[in-house]
Order: C-alpha cells, then sequence, then structure tokens
C-alpha cells in the first residue's frame, strides 16, 4: 500500500510541473531566496519550487541556503538576492542601524525553534517534557546551550530563556554556535551542549535517538510568552519591492499556495516530497515534524501588530534591540492578495 502511496505522491509531483503554462516556462525570471538553515520550517520555499507554484508565476526561483541567520540577510542588504525568508531579528535591528527591510509576508506565526535537552542532564536534574516552564528555565543553571552561530535566533532564544530563569547569559549559562543539523545532534550526544536549540527536524530526530528529551517545543505553543510572534517572515529590500511589486506578489502568491498545500495535504502524499528535501529519514519523525511545521504556518500570510510587538520585547530582552520600533515601519501586508 505504501509502494502506490509513494508511487502516486510521485506522479503528482511530476504533473505539478508538467501543468505550468507554456508560456510562463517561456518567460521564467531568474531570481534567489536565501533561508538561514534548511529546516521544516522553511519547507514552504522548496514546496513552492518543487511543486512547481514559483514557475507558475513565471519564477525560476534559486533557494540558497546559508547555515544560519545573518548572511542570509548580508545578501539581500548587498544585493545578491531579491528576497530572503528567515527569523525577524534582522528585519527589526537593521531598521536601528539606518539599514530598512520590508517584511511582506510571515510564513510562521510561532517561533519555530525547538529545544533539546540531553537525556541524562535532564534524568540529573529532575527535568521531564511536562516540567512547569519556570522551573525548565532555572534548571539552566550552569549549563550549556547550543545554538546555530552567535548573534543567531537559536543562540538569542537561548539567552533569553537564561534571562527568564533568573540569571545572566554567558555568566550562569553559556551559550555558543555549534552549527545546524547533524553538528548540533553530534555536540549534544557527546556532551559538547546540554541543550540544542533550533528548528524541525533535528529536535525530532534527536528525541526518536532515544538520548534527548524535548525540553522546549514552540511550534506547538508550549512557550505562552510567545504563542503570536513573528517569526518566518519573507523580507525584500524597500527599493525592490518599490520597483518591482508584481514580483513581489507573485512569490507571495507561490508561497501560498505551498502553505495550503502542507496544511491540507494528507502526510502520506507529502512524504516523497519531504524524503526529496529532508533525506530518507524515518517517516515517523517526517511526521511529527510536519505536525509541528503545520501549526506554526499562518495560512494567510498577514503579519500582526501583535507579533511584531512580541518580537521587539524579545529581541529588547536580550539586548539586540535599544527600543520598540514602530511595526508598519518594517511591515507592509499590501502586497498579498485580497480575500
Amino acid at each position: 500500500m505504501r509502494f502506490m502511496q509513494t508511487i502516486f505522491s510521485v506522479a503528482i509531483l511530476a504533473l505539478a510541473r508538467l501543468v505550468v503554462p507554456q508560456q510562463a516556462l517561456a518567460e521564467q525570471a531568474d531570481l534567489r531566496i536565501t533561508i538561514p538553515v534548511k529546516a521544516l520550517l522553511y519547507y514552504p520555499v522548496f514546496a513552492a519550487k518543487d511543486l512547481g507554484y514559483f514557475s507558475e508565476e513565471g519564477i525560476n526561483m534559486d533557494i540558497v541556503v546559508t547555515q544560519g541567520d545573518g548572511p542570509d540577510v548580508d545578501a539581500l542588504i548587498a544585493g545578491s538576492v531579491q528576497f530572503a525568508a528567515t527569523t525577524p531579528n534582522r528585519l527589526l535591528t537593521a531598521y536601528e542601524q539606518g539599514k530598512s527591510l520590508l517584511g511582506v509576508m510571515t510564513i510562521s506565526k510561532r517561533i519555530a525553534i525547538n529545544c533539546f535537552m540531553n537525556k541524562e542532564k535532564a534524568d540529573a536534574l529532575g527535568v521531564t517534557e511536562s516540567t512547569p516552564i519556570a522551573e525548565k528555565f532555572q534548571k539552566l543553571k550552569g549549563l550549556t546551550i547550543g545554538g546555530t552561530r552567535p548573534g543567531a535566533f537559536t543562540n538569542l532564544l537561548a539567552a533569553d530563556y537564561i534571562k527568564r530563569g533568573g540569571m545572566v547569559p554567558q555568566q550562569d549559562a553559556r551559550v555558543i554556535g555549534v552549527g545546524a543539523g547533524p553538528a548540533m545532534l553530534a555536540a549534544l550526544e557527546n556532551k559538547q551542549i546540554d541543550v540544542g536549540c533550533i528548528a524541525s527536524p533535528t529536535p525530532e530526530i534527536a528525541v526518536s535517538r532515544g538520548k534527548s528529551i524535548m525540553f522546549m517545543n514552540n511550534t506547538l505553543g508550549w512557550d505562552k510568552e510567545f504563542e503570536e510572534f513573528l517569526f518566518a517572515v519573507l523580507y525584500v529590500r524597500p527599493d525592490y519591492a518599490k520597483a518591482n511589486p508584481e514580483t513581489v506578489r507573485k512569490v507571495i502568491r507561490a508561497l501560498q499556495k505551498a502553505n495550503a498545500y502542507i496544511i491540507n495535504t494528507p502526510f502520506d502524499q507529502q512524504l516523497t516530497l519531504l524524503q526529496k528535501e529532508y533525506g530518507e529519514l524515518d517517516p515517523a519523525i517526517l511526521r511529527d515534524a510536519l505536525t509541528n511545521t503545520q501549526s506554526a504556518i499562518e495560512p494567510s500570510g498577514k503579519i500582526s501588530q501583535r507579533s511584531v510587538e512580541a518580537a521587539e520585547k524579545l529581541f529588547i530582552s536580550v539586548g539586540v534591540l535599544s527600543k520598540p520600533i514602530p511595526w508598519d515601519a518594517v511591515t507592509d501586508n499590501s502586497f498579498l492578495a485580497k480575500p
């Protein structure tokens, strides 16, 4: 039965490419988009490409993975890419530095960085998945938390957790950069770090290996402090959006189609595409990771004032933003398709 489902899924993917209008294929515009890591958080970008949604809009999209946020936005500011789908820290800090960027669509309405803890350490500290959040944060004293790289959202989130535990980051608990995916798994299992923070599917893989527990599942809304949060955002430069408004709309339409597909299509019909992009992982791991991702997607793409203010609160807390920024100075919902 699974074999027939896989064959059916492959056929659907092939047909998706065949039905793209010939005129669109003949007039493809070459565009580039950066993402920080190849996590399920950015699955909509890959789905829009693989299912032909970008092509339907007349776009040949090149996806560039920068292995951590920072270089992804640097490329956007430098003009070597037209779009970035990434976390919101640079959207806000760049404004404060006089380098305005524009958020035109939200992909994730919640923080999609989840944290996992070394099981031996968790057992020693008496931490379980159901331990109250405030107590979990207090238990971070003396531990080392791994994010992808210094200044990345993963590291900033870890610093916020330390502060919410009543401690000083880097003094009472350390935050270090260890890279993404396999590098973070190895660091935790080799006890170089006690907690790792990154997007799916790495936390699910870690838990499935039996050497970790889920410490914080933000995509499922465990942390009520950030239940609505501007997280995965589609950025452009304001000058590019002004000069190319229809191109911005086309990219957004393609991503909205991808979001609808991800939310509404049964897992078994997505498995082939998921394994194409994220490797031959155990389907059970991919199912859990997809469920987490689906719960965080914002179907409308609309950026809310509340979500921007929640992001500002975190960045002010960890010292990368000095004061709140008017939310409509860095966002613009006018490129979204009207309901």
